[in-house]
C-alpha cells in the first residue's frame, strides 16, 4: 500500500481502469485529492489516497467514465480520522472524564432534609468551624473528625450524621437531651434559700423534713442527710431534690439618669471571603471600624439559578459601637431599674414564676430607685453541709 501518510489516519489503495486513464490524475487534482504511490500498468493505474478523499475520487471517476475499485485500506477509519483532525473534541472528552473523576470529591451542596431554618443555619456555622463548607474537598477523615467534634462539644446537637456522596453532603441531626444527675455527698442536706409556703416537695434522696402547707424560714433545713433506724443507728444518705414554695421577696435597684453606654453609631461594614475548589481569597480589604462592634458571620453557598457550584462565601457583617453619654428620662430610668430588679430575682431563683409584682419608685438627685415587691413560685432548695444529726422532723 505504500508509505503511511502521517497527515492521514485513513489510507486507501485503489485501481482505476478505462480509456485515457491518465486524465484521471488531472480530475483528481482538481478535486483537491492528494494521490501517492501512483503506479501505471497495462489496464490503468494504481494509487493511494486519504480515506477522506475517496468520495471525491469516486465522483471524478464517474464523470470521466472510469472504473474505480478499492483494493486495500488501513488505519483507524474515517470517524477516528475526523476526531484526530479536530483535536478539540478528544481533548474535551478527556477533560470531561478527568473532571468527572475529580470534581465529585469537592462539596457542591448541603442537604439538611426537613431541619428547621434556624437549625440549618446553626449546623452550617458549626460545620464551617470544622472546615466543611461548599468548595472544599472532603474525605472520610475530615468527616469523622468533624462528626466527633460536633457530637462531643456543647453545640446542642445530640446525634449527628454526615453522609457525603456525589458532591452532596447529607446532614441529619437531633437535639441534645441532657439529664443532670447530681452526685450528692453523704453529708449534704437541703436548706431553704428564702422564707415561704411549701407547695410541693420532690426529694430524690435523703429524708424530707417538710411537707406542703408548711411555712419555712430562710436557712431552715428541708431534707436531712441522715436518720436513725429502728435500732437507733444513723442511716446516711445525701439529700438532693427540689422544694417548690411561694415566696415574698423585695428587690431594689437604682438606675442613673446619665450613663456611659456603648451604642450603635450607624457605621456598617461588610467583608466577604470566597472559597472555590479549596482555594479561598478576599477580593478587597474591608477595614473594620474601631472600636469593633457587633458582628454576624454567615456562610452562603454560591449558585447559578438552581445549579449549585462548589463554592461558598463567608460574609462578615458588622455594626460599630462606641461609648456615648446617654441621658435617660425618668420613665426610661424607672423601666431599666424595674428590669434590674427582675434580673436580680431570676438570678437568685432561676425559673421563678412571678404571681404578683408591686413597684415603688422614687427619683433622687441623679438616679431613679425602684423597689419591687414580688410574690413568686420557685425552687428554694439549696445544698448545704450537714451540721450533724438532725431531728426527724422540723418546720412550723
Amino acid at each position: 500500500m505504500g508509505h503511511f501518510d502521517p497527515a492521514s489516519a485513513d489510507l486507501v489503495r485503489f485501481t482505476v481502469r478505462g480509456r485515457h486513464v491518465q486524465r484521471f490524475l488531472g480530475e483528481a487534482a482538481q478535486t483537491g485529492a492528494k494521490l501517492t504511490c501512483i503506479s501505471p500498468d497495462a489496464q490503468g493505474l494504481t494509487a493511494c489516497a486519504s480515506g477522506r478523499d475517496l468520495p471525491r475520487l469516486r465522483r471524478a471517476a464517474r464523470r470521466g467514465g472510469w472504473q474505480l475499485e478499492l483494493t486495500g485500506r488501513r488505519g483507524p477509519g474515517r470517524l477516528l480520522e475526523r476526531l484526530l483532525r479536530r483535536p478539540g473534541i478528544p481533548a474535551g472528552l478527556l477533560c470531561f472524564a478527568l473532571l468527572s473523576a475529580w470534581l465529585p470529591g469537592f462539596l457542591w451542596c448541603m442537604d439538611f432534609g426537613t431541619l428547621d431554618a434556624d437549625v440549618q443555619t446553626a449546623l452550617r456555622a458549626a460545620l464551617a468551624d470544622q472546615g466543611i463548607r461548599e468548595g472544599v474537598r472532603l474525605d472520610e477523615e475530615l468527616l469523622n473528625r468533624s462528626r466527633e467534634a460536633l457530637t462531643l462539644e456543647e453545640t446542642g446537637f445530640g446525634w449527628l450524621s454526615l453522609n457525603f456522596t456525589g458532591g452532596c453532603l447529607f446532614v441529619e441531626s437531633t437535639d441534645r437531651q441532657t439529664a443532670e444527675l447530681p452526685a450528692a455527698a453523704a453529708d449534704t442536706i437541703l436548706v431553704a434559700a428564702a422564707a415561704g409556703e411549701i407547695l410541693s416537695t420532690d426529694v430524690r434522696s435523703g429524708f424530707a423534713l417538710v411537707k406542703p402547707g408548711q411555712y419555712v424560714a430562710e436557712g431552715q433545713p428541708l431534707a436531712a442527710a441522715q436518720k436513725a433506724d429502728r435500732s437507733g443507728n444513723p442511716v446516711r444518705q445525701g439529700a438532693t431534690g427540689s422544694v417548690m414554695a411561694r415566696v415574698r421577696l423585695d428587690c431594689t435597684a437604682a438606675q442613673p439618669l446619665t450613663a456611659e453606654s456603648p451604642i450603635l453609631t450607624g457605621q456598617h461594614w461588610v467583608s466577604r471571603e470566597f472559597c472555590l475548589l479549596g482555594y479561598c481569597w478576599q477580593p478587597d480589604e474591608t477595614p473594620q471600624p474601631e472600636p469593633e462592634g457587633d458582628t454576624v458571620t454567615r456562610w452562603l453557598p454560591l449558585t447559578v439559578g438552581r445549579l449549585a457550584l462548589p463554592a461558598s462565601v463567608r460574609q462578615i457583617e458588622g455594626w460599630e459601637r462606641a461609648l456615648r453619654t446617654v441621658q435617660y428620662t425618668p420613665e426610661a430610668a424607672a423601666a431599666l431599674a424595674r428590669r434590674s430588679c427582675r434580673l436580680d430575682l431570676l438570678g437568685r431563683f432561676p425559673g421563678a414564676v412571678i404571681e404578683q409584682e408591686d413597684l415603688e419608685t422614687r427619683q433622687e438627685e441623679d438616679s431613679v430607685v425602684c423597689t419591687a415587691h414580688f410574690v413568686f413560685i420557685a425552687d428554694i432548695a439549696r445544698s448545704a453541709p450537714d451540721p450533724g444529726l438532725l431531728p426527724d422532723s422540723a418546720g412550723t
